[in-house]
């Protein structure tokens, strides 16, 4: 079952403020990538295209939150 961040995403065709609801989601951690990102010392799309290259070296969540940000960037 998907969670609510993700069942919100999945409507972003339907609604066009698809990334506000999300952001404002009560389980969305905003800043997490940045902050992993930063403790890797890497910059976020860094990160995010590490995460995307090699997904078995990551968590979930991890996986999850670059998946977001390479929808946020390619809008």
């Amino acid at each position: 079952m998907d969670s609510q961040i993700i069942r919100r995403a999945k409507f972003k065709t339907v609604n066009k403020n698809w990334i506000q609801d999300v952001v404002e989601a009560p389980g969305f951690k905003k800043g997490a990538f940045t902050r992993k990102a930063r403790r890797a010392g890497k910059k976020t799309t860094r990160l995010m295209k590490d995460v995307l290259e090699n997904p078995d070296d990551y968590t979930t969540e991890t996986k999850r939150q670059a998946v977001f940000m390479a929808n946020i960037l390619n809008k």
